[in-house]
């Protein structure tokens, strides 16, 4: 019987993308399957809402990936400071204390997708099926079938399913989720203020919910306010001139005054995570295994570090051996370290929702800014460098 691929990935988001290019890397004959080709990223237009931070130890996954190098510089707002603050109590992070060039980079989600998917156009073992979906799938002995939802079919070794937080694949599999709602939305917009922001991550816990202003490149701050659905409605009716007071209002930034707006933007604040990642010869990454609050901006690049755990928990793996046992540690690894970050995140978004909590998380901040050996724990897990972090990410030291 002839097997098409040794491992079709469906989803081709940043996550999906980057595993396609790292197993193919290490040898492996890749399908990626989206229902859309992305289109390339106009260079003269303004920064698109859709924007992540990524840490260290993610630029080193893209970069071996080949798509990091792609990204125009002058569309990536590096920042080497980060600051939180939370009823007068505060803690601050600097890139060079950690020996580090930055702690991370406020980038694009289309020019990151558009890059990925560049390299991925370079790799002869990788076939690009888009625009294409995946109608169902069937588990056999010794392969996946695929079927398209044109009626082909495909044959592979494994199928991976990157295919976003509400994953068909997922549910075709029968594997359930946790589910968190936490009745807030984030609101989005890229706001121009009195000083530039020149490489400061900086967020405070207010009384409506975590503000954080993240730099872009071209001086001005990316606004993710998480807040309660019903008043990021009534944010989102204001008038510009009424949005910015209510703004500044809850921001006392290095920045100065917030002055001008682009376009408001909400989506739904949801907690998933999948209860298995791993089912025969079928995986789960990124969105589609969970996601996560926005809070510490770690959910683009816990699919990073999905990508390249994946990558080498397969490196000994071929074709025709059973991958069982390589996706059961898989599972393990990324379960316990999604979990680490996800409730930890959703930890203090719930306790820092009260006053009293709010209160002692300031208290909390002033006091571990003071242990050094607390700060360079936390400097490390963040910036996915730590020792549970995958190889391709630690080269990033």
């Amino acid at each position: 019987m002839k097997i098409d691929h040794d491992i079709v990935i469906a989803g081709g988001g940043v996550a999906g993308a980057t595993a396609a290019a790292l197993l193919a890397q290490a040898g492996q004959r890749v399908a990626l399957i989206d229902r859309r080709r992305p289109e390339d990223p106009d260079p003269t237009a303004d920064f698109d809402p859709r924007v992540v931070a990524i840490a260290p130890g993610s630029a080193a996954v893209l970069r071996a990936a080949g798509a990091w190098e792609c990204l125009p510089a002058e569309r990536l707002g590096p920042y080497d400071r980060m600051q939180v603050h939370a009823d007068g109590g505060e803690i601050e992070f600097r890139a060079s204390e950690h020996g580090l060039a930055h702690l991370g980079w406020i980038a694009e989600v289309p020019w990151l997708q558009a890059c990925c998917w560049q390299a991925l156009a370079g790799m002869e073992s990788v076939e690009l099926i888009a625009p294409a979906g995946v109608k169902d799938f069937s588990q056999r002995e010794d392969h996946v079938r695929v079927e398209r939802d044109n009626g082909k079919t495909l044959r592979a070794r494994l199928l991976v399913a990157a295919d976003g937080a509400h994953s068909r694949l997922r549910q075709m599999a029968g594997i359930e989720t946790e589910i968190w709602h936490y009745n807030q939305r984030a609101l989005v917009t890229h706001v121009t203020t009195e000083r530039p922001n020149a490489g400061i991550a900086w967020q405070r816990f207010t009384e409506h919910g975590p503000l954080a202003l993240l730099p872009l490149a071209d001086g001005r701050s990316s606004v993710v306010w998480s807040q309660p659905e019903r008043r990021v409605a009534e944010l989102k009716s204001l008038d510009e001139a009424a949005f910015l007071a209510d703004l500044n209002d809850c921001q006392d930034s290095p920045f100065g005054m917030a002055t001008a707006a682009t376009r408001r933007y909400a989506f739904p604040l949801i907690r998933r995570q999948a209860k298995s990642l791993a089912q025969g010869r079928f995986a789960l990454l990124g969105d589609a295994a969970r996601n996560v609050h926005p809070l510490a901006g770690q959910g683009l690049n816990l699919g990073l570090m999905d990508a390249a755990a994946l990558a080498e928990a397969l490196a000994d793996w071929t074709g025709n051996t059973d991958p069982t046992r390589a996706l059961r540690h898989y599972e393990r690894w990324r379960i316990s370290g999604g979990s680490v970050v996800a409730g930890g995140i959703h930890a203090i978004n719930e306790f820092t929702r009260a006053g009293p909590g709010r209160s002692l998380a300031g208290l909390g901040f002033s006091v571990a800014g003071k242990l050094w050996p607390l700060r360079e724990a936390f400097v490390e897990h963040a910036c996915g460098l730590d020792r549970d972090s995958p190889g391709l990410a630690r080269s990033a030291r």
